[in-house]
């Protein structure tokens, strides 16, 4: 039997709606029923899903290992924009998770998903690949300004920029992470919470 972490978000229009949160939890709890999955709810109300506060969703994502599979009633309810969904699901995907949108009849595990998660790996190979070329560029001009090459012990204020714009257009605290390791100027141990903490103390989020 899989465990499936069930993720329920009703914004603060949506819950005018009588029941609109308890429908979608009928419908996965149905689901999971039907296709002999054991479901633990987690539920967001009168959030949008635009917002990086979303506590239940924190909780969920920060016990992935509990779980086979996250499934929303539809893919609206994970996120807003195309860009966190897609972080979102690469996230799992890094933790050996399934994702499932019941509406959508979507899956990570099957043909259009694994094109998808393919996709995501082209965009950070991307990402990657541009950081290693900027980086390249930036030893290239501190070594014509006489200035040090090394690794500092924090990301400058340049780096700092990169990583809030890479956070802007939507790319994950992961990949973010990814993407400056890559670069020979940044300290040995950039963690996905760093990442993250930089992008919190400057109010950085995925823009729509």
């Amino acid at each position: 039997m899989s465990k499936v972490a069930g993720y329920v978000r009703v914004s603060t229009e949506q819950q005018r709606e009588e029941q609109s949160h308890e429908q979608q939890r009928e419908k996965l709890t149905t689901w999971a029923n039907r296709n002999d999955h054991e479901i633990e709810v987690f539920e967001d109300i009168a959030i949008s899903g635009q917002s990086d506060d979303r506590p239940a969703y924190e909780e969920m994502m920060d016990r992935l290992d509990e779980f086979d599979m996250v499934a929303v009633r539809e893919l609206s309810r994970f996120g807003r924009s195309l860009k966190r969904v897609l972080q979102d699901i690469e996230r799992l995907d890094e933790h050996g998770v399934e994702f499932n949108s019941i509406t959508e009849d979507f899956s990570t595990d099957s043909a259009m998903g694994t094109a998808m998660l393919q996709m995501i790996g082209v965009f950070n190979e991307f990402w990657a690949n541009l950081a290693r070329e900027r980086a390249l560029e930036n030893v290239q001009r501190r070594r014509e300004n006489g200035e040090p090459v090394g690794r500092p012990k924090k990301l400058d204020e340049e780096q700092r920029a990169e990583v809030f714009d890479l956070r802007r257009a939507g790319v994950s605290y992961t990949s973010i992470a990814r993407v400056m390791e890559a670069d020979p100027e940044t300290p040995d141990s950039i963690s996905r919470e760093t990442i993250r903490r930089y992008c919190n103390d400057e109010g950085v989020t995925p823009e729509t």
